[in-house]
């Protein structure tokens, strides 16, 4: 019998196989209806692996992880690319020109991004007239605040490169060829692994090189991985490997269900805790005055003190009862009320 192929001693071949081409099949067909019905045309679509792990990443990292891949995502002849500096900006053009370094469209420092960026619309062009973002990696932290939100909902984060390198025309270029897993707080992350312009081979292959180091960069590796599935931007996911449901090792349930034995023996001692614990309450309760007719020395234990719960009908019973009584008891006292009128001529209310 032939031995099944495997990525990564986990995944195999063959059913990733199956699930690159249905994807691609079926996104290329309807991507083809829509250009049909529409005047403009669509933006390119990705092909995402989603990786759903067990347990949630405590930490929320601004700098992603460098994901190599086999065909990069971006050309630079294509998609201008934009880099965002220290100030002063020249200095690093000068840099870039020393280092003969020509894909790379832009350089927007700190301070023209604070002035001449600084509005919404002059930020939203900056968005849409570049494919990809750099960044040095000294102003990363500053970057969420100036640029906004809109970044990150186009998933074009500024990636981090490091301007100091000797070789910095290596150092970009390999920022532009690889992809990136921003790791969140939640369950569910999802890498871009291929566009949809790729043959289903080339995605395959994308998928076999980055793998291993996306889960090199999960905290547990594989022990902590879920289950993994490819989309595109609109379509279902389609699962590629899925982790046993049980609680043997590597399963779902692994490390997070109590043995049998163990829940029971928590059980008698939480029996016998709360056993100590009542003997302790009847041994040290306070004693507390409890007023019952004329004699006010009785006391009762506070742990025979039963509190009754009291509905608002109830309440609303007593203080009505209350009232009357009040009312009643002022009438009998002074008797009926008088009206200004009888009092000036002596006369009672209602007699003519």
């Amino acid at each position: 019998m032939a031995k099944t192929e495997l990525i990564d001693s986990h995944i195999s071949v063959k059913q990733c196989t199956r699930a690159v081409r249905a994807l691609h099949a079926y996104a290329s067909k309807k991507q083809k209806e829509q250009e049909e019905t529409e005047l403009l045309p669509s933006n390119e679509q990705y092909v995402w692996l989603q990786i759903t792990v067990k347990r949630m990443h405590p930490e929320h990292k601004i700098k992603p992880f460098k994901i190599p891949l086999k065909h990069p995502l971006i050309d630079p002849r294509v998609i201008p690319v934009c880099l965002i500096t220290k100030d002063p900006q020249r200095e690093y053009k000068d840099l870039l020109e020393s280092h003969k370094i020509k894909f790379i469209s832009r350089v927007v420092g700190i301070t023209k991004l604070k002035g001449k960026f600084k509005s919404y619309e002059a930020r939203r062009m900056l968005l849409k007239e570049n494919g990809m973002f750099l960044a040095d990696e000294r102003v990363i932290p500053l970057l969420p605040n100036l640029l906004g939100k809109k970044w990150f909902d186009a998933k074009k984060q500024p990636i981090p490169v490091c301007l100091t390198r000797k070789d910095l025309k290596g150092e970009l270029e390999r920022a532009i060829e690889s992809t990136y897993m921003h790791q969140n707080r939640g369950t569910c992350t999802s890498v871009k692994i291929g566009l949809l312009s790729h043959t289903p081979e080339k995605i395959l292959d994308n998928i076999k090189i980055s793998l291993p180091a996306i889960v090199n960069n999960i905290k547990g590796n594989w022990d902590n991985v879920q289950s993994l599935h490819i989309k595109t931007n609109t379509s279902i996911s389609l699962p590629i490997w899925t982790c046993e449901l049980g609680d043997a090792t590597g399963g779902r349930w692994d490390g997070m269900v109590q043995s049998k034995d163990a829940s029971e023996e928590s059980k008698s001692d939480e029996d016998s805790d709360s056993g100590d614990t009542d003997m302790d309450l009847e041994e040290h309760a306070p004693e507390v005055p409890v007023s019952k007719g004329k004699s006010k020395d009785v006391k009762k234990p506070l742990n025979e003190i039963v509190e009754k719960s009291v509905t608002p009908k109830e309440v609303k019973q007593k203080r009505s009862t209350e009232g009357a009584e009040k009312k009643k008891a002022k009438i009998m006292k002074g008797g009926p009320a008088k009206s200004a009128k009888g009092v000036l001529i002596g006369k009672k209310p209602g007699r003519p």
